[in-house]
């Protein structure tokens, strides 16, 4: 205890001493009791992040609108569904909602399978496959008489560092590289459909509420997800080329990997970016574009040799190509 404070206590009376230091046992306790309180929310909060994926977003409607970097509307966060009713989105969200004919058997079997669960769906309104998606399952949903209380749509970005990404950040640990992603929650999450059908949107839907196995999309984007990226290092590579044989199977075009790798990459996950670029390169040796995105991620982590390199291979294989002289030029400024 403070001098000051025993001198005090030394004359006062055997009681008022007493209560003095009964006053500052509980003054420590209570500030001791505040800093547990705050450790623990502080653990709590990080354990949700960390298992976001078990549950849905719990942020509140913004209806926020923006524009992309053309200059076009574009809405972003946690929106109702009405604002797809309003222009622009109007003009392209009632043609796809009219224009679907839906499966009405099997509308008929997700009536009973969707009670009690959550949808939650991250699109974008800059999104081609979100424009022909996102009213089909709406208009589904509202045939199967789905509580729309209980659909969440979540608009993400498309400009550069903040692509695919909401600015409530629901995204987060959710692992949302193409979109429309569709996610259906029960008490976890039970499945999600990754930009388009397998089947149909209605046989998806009741193949992932019943719990029979399902696929989604982009195979090997959502293997390196559960096999690769917790690699914290660049990989070597013999490491990648032996994955490219894994993985190359799974893949349709180079796109599919490439889009990933600009994901991690915005989000500032350099080593990873560059470990997905790379693989890609093994996948698609003789696509210009790899090397380009290749390239691009030694820039943007601030490697100008690598970036040079390898924008000087774009033009080995493509002479005069306008991207890689076009970079090049400011990376030898």
């Amino acid at each position: 205890m403070h001098a000051g404070c025993e001198v005090i206590l030394c004359a006062c009376t055997p009681v008022v001493c007493f209560v003095v230091k009964v006053f500052y046992l509980l003054i420590f306790n209570l500030i001791t009791m505040k800093a547990i309180f705050i450790t623990i929310s502080f653990c709590l909060i990080l354990f949700t992040s960390c298992h976001r994926g078990a549950v849905p977003a719990s942020t509140p409607v913004v209806n926020t609108e923006t524009k992309t970097a053309t200059g076009q509307p574009m809405l972003l966060g946690h929106c109702s569904v009405a604002e797809l009713n309003r222009e622009p989105y109007s003009k392209w969200y009632s043609a796809s909602f009219s224009n679907y004919k839906t499966d009405s058997n099997t509308i008929a079997q997700l009536g009973s399978a969707l009670k009690g669960k959550t949808i939650e769906v991250f699109l974008g309104t800059w999104c081609g496959d979100s424009q022909r998606e996102v009213p089909r399952l709406v208009k589904i949903l509202q045939q199967a008489h789905f509580d729309t209380a209980n659909l969440k749509l979540i608009f993400v970005d498309n400009t550069p560092g903040k692509y695919k990404q909401s600015p409530q950040h629901e995204e987060q640990g959710l692992f949302i590289f193409r979109v429309p992603t569709i996610v259906i929650y029960g008490k976890s999450e039970m499945g999600r459909i990754v930009e388009s059908p397998v089947v149909s949107l209605e046989k998806d839907l009741l193949t992932i509420l019943q719990k029979q196995p399902y696929t989604p999309n982009y195979k090997a984007g959502n293997y390196w997800h559960k096999e690769v990226a917790r690699k914290s290092k660049p990989m070597s590579d013999a490491e990648l080329q032996s994955l490219a044989v894994t993985m190359k199977p799974m893949t349709r075009a180079m796109g599919e990997i490439n889009s990933l790798g600009y994901l991690v990459l915005y989000q500032k996950d350099y080593t990873q970016a560059l470990n997905i670029f790379k693989l890609n390169t093994f996948m698609y040796p003789d696509n210009a574009g790899t090397y380009d995105s290749l390239a691009e991620g030694y820039a943007v982590s601030g490697d100008k040799e690598k970036a040079k390199y390898y924008y000087q291979k774009v033009l080995a294989m493509k002479p005069g190509d306008e991207n890689a002289t076009k970079q090049l030029g400011l990376l030898n400024k």
